[in-house]
């Protein structure tokens, strides 16, 4: 996986296929690997972009405060250093916030917007789940705050039955998020507020959430369809909070479909 330097700090990225540009943000504790199921699917028709964020996988793990104007500021240079005008994004939860803040600050250097699972703002009830995963993450480490998370994560059936894959995903987790960055990343999601702005959002937009979402149930993402103009919303049933995963062949449909008449945006 290749590395590069932007500025004072380095991220990691995959770039698969040929295309028009699209790229995919993390999930809080993600890394490249979790689009994993997206990359033969997407990879046929566009030039995909996968990347580590500051704080995550095996980019830089700088200590220090973050911020998703920070997470946006990172993308527009990673697509500049390679030269990667223009482009679709697909933001998963905290990857979904930094799309938002990226489209509001860089509008010109998107075409199509797809939201997944994800929040205009962090109310009261999120506000106390990632405080609890701070306080879980320094008591415990990343080990107790990945055990923590599960239920918000993934629907009933999911974890009844990917036991050995869940097992595996918070290996991978644990061992290449440290506790700080866990920290620093959560802190930047409690920063974050776009609600008064949405309507500034003049991309055209997909909004997915999983009916079965604990974490970031539907009202977040009735509320982003309600706002955003140009915008159309999808309920997977019998999903929860990371459909990529879940259902990636209904997701990589769903998405394919909204983006089939989108590619002149950005070329």
């Amino acid at each position: 996986m290749p590395r590069i330097k932007l500025n004072s700090i380095s991220l990691n990225y995959e770039l698969d296929g040929e295309g028009p540009v699209l790229v995919f943000i993390n999930g809080l504790t993600m890394d490249v690997n979790g689009w994993y199921f997206q990359v033969s699917d997407f990879s046929n028709k566009y030039r995909v972009l996968r990347y580590d964020c500051r704080g995550q996988g095996k980019s830089d793990k700088p200590d220090m405060n973050y911020s998703q104007k920070m997470h946006a500021d990172d993308l527009k240079s990673l697509m500049d250093k390679l030269k990667l005008r223009k482009a679709h994004v697909v933001g998963l939860s905290n990857g979904g916030m930094i799309a938002q803040h990226f489209v509001l600050k860089y509008p010109d250097r998107i075409g199509a917007l797809v939201l997944v699972d994800t929040c205009s703002y962090i109310d009261t009830l999120l506000e106390s789940i990632i405080n609890a995963w701070i306080k879980s993450t320094q008591i415990g480490g990343s080990d107790l705050r990945y055990d923590l998370s599960i239920p918000y994560l993934f629907s009933e059936d999911f974890i009844r039955n990917n036991n050995e894959s869940i097992l595996a995903m918070k290996q991978l987790s644990v061992e290449t998020n440290p506790p700080h960055a866990i920290i620093n990343l959560a802190n930047a999601c409690l920063g974050h507020n776009v609600n008064e702005r949405l309507s500034e959002v003049k991309a055209p937009t997909l909004i997915i959430v999983g009916d079965e979402d604990i974490l970031i149930p539907l009202r977040y993402s009735e509320l982003l369809h309600e706002k955003i103009n140009n915008s159309k919303l999808v309920i997977m049933k019998e999903c929860g909070h990371v459909p990529p995963i879940e259902e990636p062949n209904v997701f990589n449909s769903i998405v394919l479909e909204f983006l089939k008449d989108k590619d002149s945006l950005i070329q």
